[in-house]
């Protein structure tokens, strides 16, 4: 996925149910009924997505509390972002 950093993201919530569960976040995409954990770093994000934000934004987050570069901070939001996007959980525009 080439992310568009000028894109907002943001969760759909017609689509997901989620929990904070300690250091993780469950999500249920509830048309699907599928699971997805994500961890430590990816609910660290997830409250940005809940509100909308650009992968700009999201790497910005990443990059300040995680132990990672730019460059790695902004393919694992690219990834996290595309995996999302590819079970339909997330809105862009």
């Amino acid at each position: 996925m080439n992310t568009d950093t000028a894109l907002v993201y943001r969760v759909r919530g017609d689509r997901v149910a989620w929990r904070a569960a300690g250091d993780e976040t469950v999500l249920l995409d509830t048309r699907q009924s599928v699971y997805f954990a994500l961890d430590r770093w990816a609910a660290l994000l997830w409250p940005h997505l809940l509100a909308g934000a650009t992968a700009a934004e999201l790497t910005e987050v990443l990059v300040g509390q995680a132990p990672i570069g730019r460059e790695r901070a902004t393919a694992d939001v690219s990834a996290f972002l595309a995996d999302l996007t590819a079970a339909d959980l997330l809105e862009s525009r």
